[in-house]
């Protein structure tokens, strides 16, 4: 993600009469990215930060890849059917 593209897409919003619409970015966020953008002031209404923040032996990511037994996946990922997960209700 880059500031260029935020202000691209939030001027394209505004003009299309979208401006109560937010922007959330998410992809190798760290502290020091996130401080360039506040700088900068790109205009970011939420930062999805993943990984980049967490500290210890549990640093990993998941992705929502299925809702209601249908596919939402991003591309590039998908449902790898697990035999030792049980589901919870």
């Amino acid at each position: 993600m880059n500031p260029r593209l935020v202000h691209k897409v939030r001027d394209a919003l505004d003009r299309a009469g979208f401006d109560s619409v937010r922007i959330v970015v998410s992809g190798g966020f760290t502290v020091e990215k996130i401080r360039e953008f506040e700088e900068e002031g790109v205009p970011v209404d939420a930062y999805g930060v993943g990984s980049s923040l967490i500290r210890g032996s549990n640093d990993f990511t998941a992705d929502i890849v299925m809702t209601d037994g249908k596919p939402t996946a991003k591309v590039g990922r998908g449902h790898r059917p697990n035999p030792r997960l049980e589901l919870v209700s």
